[in-house]
C-alpha cells in the first residue's frame, strides 16, 4: 500500500517548487521594469557668420562712425547736438541683410550715461532705404525733460529683405543756450 503522507509530501514539494520558480519569474521580470535605458545623440556644430551687419552710410564721416571688423557692432563719435537746433545725420550707419532669407530686426534701448541737462532729444530712426525720402520704419526715441531722460522701450520688429540696406537715421537737438555737455547711448539691433 502506498503511503498517503509520502504522496501528499512530493505533491507539497511539487508545488512548493512551482511557487518559487513563479516569484523568481516575477522577480526577474520586475527587476528588467527598472532597468534604465538612454538614447544617444551627437551635434556637430560650426562657426557662421552673421547675414545681418552694419555697413557705412554716405554720412558715415560727419558722424565718426567706426565698425568693429565683423561689422556686427558700430560706435559713432562725430555726433553733435545743437543749441534749439534739430539736426539730421540722414545716413551715418545702415544695416544690411546680405542674406538670402527675409529677417526681423527691431531697435531696442541698452544704456545711457551722461550729462542730461543740455538735451532735448536724441532719436534713431530706422528707414526702409537710404535717402532722405525714405520711410520711417520705426524709432527709438530718447526724450529729455532737463532733468531725466526719458528711456523708450524696444520698437517693433520690422521686415528686412534679403540683399537689402536700411539706413539708421540720428536726430540731435539740444537746449537753448546749452553749456558744453556729452551723453553716451548704447542701442542694439535686434535680429531675428
Amino acid at each position: 500500500m502506498i503511503n498517503l503522507k509520502i504522496i501528499n509530501n512530493i505533491k507539497l514539494k511539487k508545488s512548493s517548487k512551482f511557487l518559487i520558480l513563479l516569484l523568481a519569474s516575477m522577480l526577474i521580470a520586475a527587476a528588467n521594469a527598472f532597468v534604465f535605458y538612454s538614447l544617444s545623440m551627437v551635434s556637430t556644430i560650426t562657426t557662421a557668420t552673421t547675414g545681418v551687419w552694419f555697413v557705412k552710410g554716405l554720412d558715415n564721416v560727419t558722424a565718426g562712425v567706426s565698425l568693429s571688423p565683423d561689422n556686427t557692432s558700430a560706435v559713432l563719435t562725430g555726433l553733435l547736438a545743437y543749441p534749439n537746433a534739430s539736426f539730421t545725420y540722414t545716413d551715418p550707419l545702415r544695416v544690411r541683410n546680405n542674406g538670402s532669407i527675409l529677417h526681423q530686426i527691431r531697435l531696442s534701448p541698452v544704456t545711457l550715461s551722461g550729462n542730461d541737462t543740455e538735451f532735448v532729444y536724441v532719436k534713431f530712426l530706422l528707414r526702409n532705404g537710404t535717402s532722405e525720402t525714405s520711410e520711417t520704419l520705426v524709432s527709438l526715441e530718447y526724450n529729455c525733460s532737463g532733468s531725466d531722460w526719458t528711456v523708450p522701450s524696444a520698437t517693433g520688429w520690422v521686415q528686412i529683405p534679403a540683399s537689402t540696406e536700411y539706413a539708421i537715421t540720428v536726430v540731435t537737438k539740444a537746449r537753448d543756450s546749452a553749456a558744453s555737455a556729452s551723453v553716451t547711448i548704447e542701442i542694439a539691433v535686434d535680429v531675428q
